[in-house]
């Protein structure tokens, strides 16, 4: 009898630790955004990722304030150029190339973000960069890190539709700004719905709702945290109706669990007083209802300059030939701050910068040499799919769970088809097939015994007509299945979103290869089926991606096989869930066993 009771106990807390883990996985997939709006930003540069040696060149350059554009969650940062504008032949930032716009030697540098990159732009936080000059004929490039120090907005929930649970208690003290943990008569009397809900706008403002189903012609004044609310009902003798408010984004930090809104109320019983008092709105929770669709509208890196309407030039392939002009021709500052270049047009000012600046003749070599190369890193976002193939703007769980690199490497073969590289640095054991706008992908083991549950690489040749869609702006629809051994195999969709293509290997994308160079083709993955052609489709509102469509996987008869749930959750949630299930039936098994022998 003890052991029976003991084992209901495994099972019971098997159950409440997958259901806890569950649930909090779920309230920790809220999205912060930032608030719309237009912000001064101040700005720093400098030549160490530490942010600790300032760069000279670039402070004297760049100017120290930036301008940040919020609007519907879709961020455009702008950066100042005081000087040199003439020599400047692109820039970067975090990978972005951004757009110049050139007045004589000065102008601006700017790059739209989209909801999951501009949330990034914290006070404090620190960012790479890169810029490319061209001094007499002479090219090359330097990188530099950008912090912002002040201006950053704080983030805001998603902007949607939410839900708090309330109670009204007595406010007490002499303010009447504490709570005294005893039922107020708005509570006790029922006068107030303990739910308020609220719309949460995309400025950080709130649109709040506080339903009254009873004594409503008696109210004659509301105010919640001191801002007035508008009483909203047909007739004035009305006894039940609604008070709706704008809160401004000071009052809407306060919308969070645990915290308290004063609200302030005046009633009148006719011809006997009027009465004013103060109640303390206590929050037990906040719940997200249904979220706006994340706006990302514009193309993270334009492809023209504002002012001259021909393709800007990226900083790895700096091609420009422009002079600096007279204004500037007497010296020109190197872009490592530590000496300077004279600029006249003599055939032997090339030869005057190249001595005295031998690190940067050494980027020079660099650049030119991945300007020849045939290889590129795309960095791309995985976001959901919806079930026409619109994109979401939502992290996919490939994204949420770090499953593939955002780094995605190619090489471009003389016929002018691509090969395309993903890289996987995690449950690579899991996956049982990819396909990559439509063409199945090969699996390359590189290790299945580390922690992670192996590593490696996906690869695909694309065509040449394939391969001209790979660009900034544009959407690759996947598809991807994996199977938990034993229990079942899962598809799953989402779209790759191109947010910068440069030229050569990234940092992560060479160490990533490098450790995943083994060319072991996994010959037991199946191949998905694809009965549908995935599209591939620029980011315009008006044109979105086909819609993925897969027949489902044959497998051995123990598996089962569930259809594709739109990304419904995390992968590790799944995995854990089945083990905890799995647990659950290994002792239920064993006690029928006990208890078969017991009655044998």
């Amino acid at each position: 009898m003890i052991k029976k009771r003991k084992s209901f106990w495994l099972i019971w807390l098997a159950t409440v630790f997958f259901l806890v883990l569950g649930w909090s996985k779920a309230s920790a997939a809220v999205t912060q955004v930032l608030p719309d709006g237009s912000y001064d930003v101040q700005t720093s540069y400098y030549s160490d990722d530490a942010a600790k040696q300032a760069s000279t060149a670039m402070n004297s350059f760049w100017g120290q304030s930036s301008k940040l554009i919020v609007k519907n969650n879709q961020a455009t940062l702008t950066f100042t150029q005081k000087s040199a504008m003439s020599m400047m032949t692109g820039a970067t930032f975090d990978g972005h190339q951004l757009r110049k716009t050139v007045t004589g030697q000065t102008g601006t540098w700017s790059v739209n973000l989209s909801p999951q990159e501009a949330v990034k732009l914290a006070t404090q936080s620190v960012h790479s960069g890169t810029v490319g000059y061209n001094v007499n004929g002479y090219k090359s490039t330097q990188n530099f890190y950008v912090k912002f120090t002040e201006g950053i907005p704080a983030v805001i929930e998603q902007p949607g539709k939410y839900q708090l649970d309330v109670k009204y208690d007595v406010a007490d003290g002499e303010n009447g700004d504490i709570d005294s943990g005893e039922p107020s008569m708005i509570q006790s009397g029922g006068l107030w719905a303990n739910q308020i809900t609220y719309h949460l706008n995309s400025d950080g403002t709130a649109d709040l709702t506080l339903a009254q189903p009873k004594m409503m012609d008696y109210m004659t004044w509301l105010s919640i945290d001191g801002q007035k609310m508008t009483k909203q009902v047909t007739d004035p003798k009305a006894t039940s109706g609604n008070w709706t408010v704008t809160l401004p984004l000071s009052s809407v930090e306060k919308l969070a669990a645990g915290k308290t809104l004063i609200g302030n109320m005046s009633y009148t019983v006719p011809n006997l007083f009027t009465h004013n008092v103060n109640v303390i709105i206590a929050i037990n929770d906040n719940q997200l209802i249904t979220a706006d669709p994340l706006a990302t509208t514009a193309v993270p890196e334009p492809t023209t300059d504002a002012n001259e309407g021909n393709d800007s030039q990226s900083v790895t392939n700096s091609s420009s030939t422009t002079q600096p002009t007279t204004s500037n021709s007497s010296t020109v500052k190197n872009l490592t701050g530590s000496a300077a270049i004279p600029s006249t047009e003599t055939s032997s000012s090339a030869t005057t910068v190249k001595q005295s600046t031998s690190k940067a003749v050494k980027t020079s070599s660099s650049a030119v040499k991945n300007e020849q190369s045939a290889t590129s890193t795309m960095n791309v976002i995985y976001n959901k799919i919806g079930s026409h193939g619109e994109d979401l703007n939502q992290p996919s769980m490939i994204q949420s769970d770090n499953i593939w690199s955002d780094n995605i490497l190619l090489e471009k073969n003389d016929d002018g088809t691509v090969k395309v590289t993903l890289l996987q640095p995690r449950l690579m054991d899991y996956m049982t097939s990819v396909s990559f706008a439509g063409v199945s992908m090969v699996k390359h083991v590189n290790s299945t015994n580390d922690a992670v549950k192996g590593s490696g690489s996906w690869t695909a040749i694309l065509s040449k007509e394939q391969a001209t869609k790979l660009k900034v702006g544009n959407k690759i629809a996947v598809q991807v299945s994996y199977t938990v051994p034993g229990a079942f195999t899962h598809n799953e969709s989402a779209l790759v979103v191109i947010k910068s293509i440069t030229a050569g290997q990234s940092k992560d994308v060479n160490s990533i290869v490098k450790t995943a160079s083994s060319e072991t083709t996994d010959q037991l993955a199946p191949v998905v089926a694809v009965t549908g052609k995935p599209s591939i489709s620029s980011m315009s509102n008006t044109a979105a991606p086909t819609a993925v469509n897969t027949t489902p996987l044959t497998g051995s008869k123990n598996q089962k096989f569930l259809p594709q749930t739109g990304n419904s959750g995390s992968l590790f949630l799944t995995i854990l869930g089945i083990m905890v299930l799995a647990i659950t039936a290994i002792i239920g098994m064993f006690n029928l066993r006990r208890k078969n022998e017991k009655e044998f």
